[in-house]
């Protein structure tokens, strides 16, 4: 190779010192329990669903739901690697590196399962059906806000959304009639647990060093993100446009109505808002401001009444 192309190799940040202490056993307690109760979808077993007796619109249906959230899943691996980009050359102690390591993977894993159930039941759709997708869902992992924040700020943000997801897949496993539904949905909630439990961890020990400009920039990028992606089809389809919103709905009222593991579009909002509710009591003590989502929670909720 000739030295002009080696000087055109990208120039990292200084990786040293590699920290390798830990500071921080409540983290690494999370890690070792990754490492424990590490799963493969590859081995659940889903022949219920290839032999159940239900009806072709309902399998594609069900297919194109859990394609959706395979979608989903697949779009926070590029995320945790931008976070461990991060915590590499921010010296971040080892159990933080190993925590971001522990989610890529198990969000990867939360991918192969859902498309694995898709293919259960119908057939994975590598691709969405609506151009309204399409050009949607590449802006769901956006990260121009978190780049402007410090690390634990940018990982607050998509920890407040396992939050919420959490309480959706709660309902969705809840919906689940087949078993490996329910055993994928349970395997899945168990990881989004130790995730949650990680921004639990961020408020606790670093939130008093984020800076006030950051928790309203967090605060503000979560409801953005909330409103203006996560409304538009994989929490609620709320917010997507008129024609993609009667037929999403229609697949998603069809596959919740069949215990595929999903939620009814009617009942969406009204979980979001409970989890909306529990967030911002979580967020409250450290004074991090979320603006008002109105299509969940009305015109009269939000800061205005937690100032009051």
């Amino acid at each position: 190779m000739e030295a002009s192309m080696l000087e055109e190799v990208v120039q990292n940040p200084n990786p040293y010192p590699i920290v390798a202490e830990l500071a921080y056993p409540d983290i690494w307690k999370l890690c070792e329990q990754a490492r424990d109760l590490a799963w493969d979808p590859a081995k659940l077993d889903f022949s219920d669903l290839r032999t159940a007796d239900i009806p072709q619109e309902v399998r594609l249906a069900g297919a194109e739901w859990w394609s959706l959230r395979a979608w989903m899943e697949h779009g926070a691996t590029p995320y945790g690697a931008e976070r461990l980009r991060d915590a590499i050359f921010g010296h971040q102690p080892f159990e933080v590196k190993q925590h971001v390591v522990n989610f890529i993977q198990e969000e990867l894993r939360h991918h192969e399962a859902s498309f694995r159930i898709a293919d259960a039941l119908a057939k994975y759709q590598p691709v969405p059906q609506s151009d309204y997708f399409k050009k949607i869902i590449p802006k769901f992992h956006d990260e121009k806000e978190e780049r402007q924040m410090s690390f634990f700020a940018g990982m607050a943000v998509n920890t407040l959304f396992e939050q919420l997801s959490g309480e959706l897949l709660q309902a969705r496993y809840e919906n689940a009639k087949f078993r490996s539904i329910r055993e994928a949905c349970a395997l899945i909630l168990r990881d989004e647990a130790r995730h949650i439990q990680f921004g639990r961890i961020v408020m606790r020990r670093f939130f008093d060093q984020i800076t006030e400009q950051d928790k309203e920039m967090l605060g503000k990028k979560f409801a953005k993100k909330l409103r203006g992606s996560l409304l538009n089809g994989v929490y609620a389809v709320v917010n997507l446009p008129e024609d993609e919103r009667k037929r999403s709905a229609r697949a998603r009222a069809l596959a919740a109505e069949y215990g595929l593991g999903a939620t009814h579009p009617d009942h969406e909002v009204a979980i979001i808002a409970e989890g909306l509710a529990k967030i911002r009591a979580d967020v409250a003590p450290w004074n991090v401001p979320i603006p008002p989502i109105p299509e969940v929670e009305g015109p009269t909720n939000g800061p205005a009444r937690r100032a009051a």
